[in-house]
């Protein structure tokens, strides 16, 4: 049995967003001076089984099968006509620690080193004006990736480090592996805090803005807990830059995706709890459907969305574990884009992997990710309708 100890203050304003990484050393940020009572968390790590480099049990329970080694695996998507997926280890949240862009290799189960070639001078896309960013300080969050006409395959970083910013790199394929070569960037107006991009062939793409980034957390943990909006989704265009999308301002939006023909955006607002429907030509919400504190949301190759629903308590719940895995229940949830039905494919809390905040599917297999733990995790959609 493992203990950590959260100031209760700490436990309230870490709780409401998990998604902060929040550690039980961490210092208070802007919380005031006053008197705090300790609440005392108990993790218990077992034993049996698998055991991960940091010594936390690794096996497979409840039919999820979970491949440790990873740190804060937030976001997954396949790199067509390979066995690789690639996945961002995020830094941790709204501290802007440095993460990094791996390589899961679905066939042998191993994560994989990425090389990325950051050399570039002139950038192929994004703003020609935008520098290039700190190495040093690059910290993934969501991404996205987009098969091009001409079979470039062109993947979308949101980027934490040193400034908030959306990243832009050209996927290679070769007999050696895949690898990365940096291409440009495009830097957001304001004071954004951004989450997760989706992109468009032509070159333009969508980003999520949760809120403003310097805004004290605990007044934005009160707008939220008012039902006020906190953030919106912005647009860029290569010839107009950003602009924020019309009706689009909300209570935390986080994942984005994007119909096959490109009209159609499916938006994830967190503290609303729904995914939202929205035709671009339109320029408004036509539909939504009720999923509690939706995370990341992705579409599989039948055009079927998939979304990870967390499903602790957003004030009494929290993770606080140092190595191993967050275990707050989650569920996935599969929706279909045009009656917006949707199913619940999995709910689970326990091991092996909880907090799950992508679900990514690929063949017959979904692969799940976390913003707070050491592993990722898949289970097979047998006995289910694929």
């Amino acid at each position: 049995m493992k203990r950590f100890k959260l100031t209760c203050h700490q436990f309230v304003i870490c709780s409401l967003a998990t998604l902060i990484g929040c550690t039980p050393d961490e210092p208070e940020r802007g919380l005031g001076t006053e008197t705090e009572t300790e609440t005392e968390i108990l993790v218990e790590a077992p034993t049996d089984g698998p055991i991960n480099p940091n010594g936390v049990d690794c096996s497979a329970a409840s039919g999820i099968t979970p491949v440790c080694g990873f740190k804060n695996p937030e976001d997954l998507r396949h790199i067509p006509g390979t066995s690789l997926l690639l996945v961002s280890e995020m830094g941790e949240f709204m501290l802007d620690t440095p993460g990094h862009l791996r390589l899961f290799d679905i066939d042998t189960q191993a994560r994989r080193p990425l090389d990325i070639d950051w050399t570039r001078t002139e950038p192929r896309w994004g703003d020609p004006a935008c520098p290039a960013p700190d190495v040093q300080k690059f910290s993934p969050h969501g991404i996205d990736l987009v098969a091009l006409d001409d079979e470039t395959l062109k993947l979308l970083v949101v980027n934490h480090g040193g400034r908030e910013s959306i990243e832009f790199f050209e996927v290679t394929t070769s007999a050696a592996g895949s690898a990365l070569i940096w291409q440009g960037c495009a830097l957001p107006p304001g004071d954004p805090f951004i989450n997760d991009v989706v992109g468009l062939k032509q070159g333009g793409f969508f980003v999520t803005q949760m809120w403003n980034k310097s805004t004290p957390f605990e007044d934005v943990a009160a707008q939220l807990l008012r039902g006020e909006a906190t953030g919106w989704v912005w647009e860029w265009q290569p010839e107009q830059g950003f602009s924020v999308l019309p009706d689009s301002k909300e209570l935390m939006p986080n994942g984005i995706a994007i119909s096959a023909d490109e009209q159609t955006l499916f938006i994830n607002i967190y503290m609303g709890h729904r995914l939202i429907k929205y035709d671009r030509s339109e320029s408004a919400i036509i539909g939504s459907v009720s999923v509690r504190q939706p995370d990341n949301v992705t579409r599989d190759n039948d055009g079927m969305l998939w979304v990870a629903s967390h499903q602790q308590d957003p004030i009494a719940d929290t993770c606080t574990m140092e190595v191993g895995p967050c275990l707050l229940p989650f569920e996935v949830v599969r929706i279909d884009p045009e009656t917006l039905e949707r199913e619940t494919l999995l709910s689970h809390v326990g091991q092996p992997m909880g907090y799950s905040t992508v679900a990514l599917k690929v063949e017959n297999t979904v692969y799940l990710g976390t913003a707070h733990g050491d592993r990722i995790a898949h289970f097979t959609l047998e006995g289910k309708s694929p």
